[in-house]
């Protein structure tokens, strides 16, 4: 199994499908050579040198790109506590934790006096700290979200269909990529996708059950100024700058270093190279706020035009959360094989719902058959070691994904159907349910409309989801004061208008 991936490693052999669906049968009938396979494939591949593809650098590389030093300048480091403390200050999270949630704001003893630029400016370059609770650098002075609003306002009211789908994706882009403001801050929390809008409901309608367990799970809404770092060149970052980060995360997540744990943003967990979401290790628990900054820094890079020639599509969705997301890590009862660069390869089900009706509209396996087999085998990058590897041991594994699949599906739809009337939410959802031995985990929601598998829904059941971005803001933002934004034209209006100066909309 060692001369294998040797062998594709110095590219001295092409695998057909042919070939690779021979090795799948070996291995789906030999645990052993099964286990083998996994460990060769461990030792050759995975400590691979670092793509100059920022879409192939997962967090724990970009993590190992850094200068990891201690910082022994005793002002820097007292710096670094005061903003960390300045940053905490009135940072709100909502927890779960055996079977328990609260929702909390942290309320630390600030320090007497804010971090202030002159403070920041008499260190040495290469030592600034590039945010406080209050300061962020920006790339352009006026803030961003009169234009967005403007984009949203044409996107509302066009009707051609094809400047109508441009306009949308023009908006979508410009939230993931602009310097951040209040008010865009704002827009992005209401991204009904985004976990801190679902999670709530769905571990109270689970705790009214016994059959399904949600893993314990810390989210945080990460301060204005630090998700503002995000919108920066990564490779940029100061040494002190990944420091605050670190320092904030492990106060804020209560990180035990010798914990392991699952992260991922409000929306998007990049376990498709799982050496993102996993973190084990004192030294990786230490540094997993620099993770989170990653993930979150490449999940707005999808969206930038002039990083999509690298074989890969604009696409937006991924950066559009201020949630970053802590969970305990479920240790594989089962010896999965992995793919994804060691994802276990877990029974999972996409389970989809009528939160309106109370019933399952839907339901796929998550890992299906055409989906997997085409990804590993049929794309670009199907000569890619990795990408031979996940094809072998999908094919290897899906007899036994199969029949776990067809032996829990009908219990999977019942148990669900139990807890949707105790689910408060409206609309349609995906529902991810992760098999380990007898235990059902529910690990994820999106809008029905956004999720992938979505086909399995009988045509004519399947309803598209209104989606609002613009806030309702009062005597919440130094930009607007006792004052709405009209939700046709975005422009702020005094609290009682009527109709609106600008565009004349009716607002009551």
């Amino acid at each position: 199994m060692l001369d294998i991936f040797k062998n594709i490693l110095n590219k001295k052999k092409k695998l057909t499908i042919s070939d690779k669906d021979k090795i799948a049968a070996l291995l789906g009938t030999n645990a052993e050579a099964l286990e083998a396979f996994e460990k060769a494939y461990h030792k050759e591949m995975l400590n691979e040198p670092v793509s100059d593809n920022l879409f192939a650098v997962n967090a724990k590389q970009a993590s190992g790109m850094q200068e990891h030093i201690t910082v022994e300048d005793a002002f820097v480091s007292d710096l670094i506590d005061r903003i960390v403390a300045e940053l905490l200050q009135n940072t709100t999270y909502y927890t779960y934790k055996d079977g328990k949630s609260s929702s909390r704001t942290y309320h630390v003893l600030s320090p007497s006096t804010p971090v202030t630029k002159e403070e920041i400016m008499a260190l040495p370059a290469e030592l600034r700290p590039q945010l406080t609770g209050d300061l962020m650098i920006r790339d352009i002075k006026d803030d961003a979200y009169p234009a967005l609003i403007g984009i949203y306002t044409d996107y509302r009211m066009e009707k051609d269909p094809k400047k109508k789908r441009q306009l949308y994706g023009m908006f979508r882009q410009g939230l993931e990529l602009q310097d951040l403001d209040e008010i865009m801050y704002r827009m992005l929390e209401m991204n009904q996708n985004s976990i801190g809008n679902w999670f709530p409901q769905l571990t109270e309608a689970v705790s009214e059950h016994s059959f399904f367990q949600i893993p314990d799970t810390t989210i945080i809404k990460v301060p204005l100024t630090m998700l503002q770092l995000a919108r920066l060149d990564y490779f940029t970052l100061t040494r002190t700058s990944l420091e605050i980060v670190d320092r904030f995360c492990e106060k804020a997540f209560h990180l035990d270093r010798e914990k392991e744990y699952f992260i991922k943003t409000g929306v998007f967990s990049s376990k498709y190279d799982f050496r993102n979401a996993r973190v084990s290790g004192a030294e990786e628990v230490r540094t997993l706020g620099e993770y989170l900054l990653y993930i979150q820094f490449q999940s707005g890079c999808y969206a930038h035009y002039d990083l999509s020639g690298r074989n890969q599509p604009v696409m937006s969705g991924q950066g559009s959360t201020v949630e970053w997301v802590v969970r305990e890590f479920i240790q594989d009862k089962e010896d999965n094989p992995t793919i994804y660069k060691g994802l276990p390869l877990h029974t999972e089900y996409r389970v989809f719902i009528d939160a309106d009706t109370d019933r399952v509209i839907g339901i796929s396996p998550y890992w299906r058959s055409d989906v997997m087999k085409h990804r590993f085998g049929h794309e670009e990058d199907q000569d890619s070691p990795h990408q031979i590897h996940d094809y072998i041991t999908y094919s290897a594994h899906e007899k036994i994904l199969t029949e776990r699949y067809n032996a829990n599906k009908e219990r999977i739809i019942q148990e669900v159907e139990k807890l949707l009337p105790d689910l408060k939410l409206n609309g349609q959802w995906s529902l991810d349910i992760m098999q380990n031995g007898d235990d059902f985990y529910i690990i994820d929601m999106a809008l029905a409309k956004n999720s992938a598998l979505n086909d399995c829904v009988p045509k004519g059941l399947l309803r598209d989801a209104e989606e609002d971005w613009i806030p309702k803001l009062k005597e919440t933002s130094r930009y607007v004061s006792d004052e709405d934004i009209c939700v046709c034209c975005g422009t702020p209006v005094p609290e009682g208008t009527m109709i609106c100066a600008n565009c004349q909309a009716k607002l009551h």
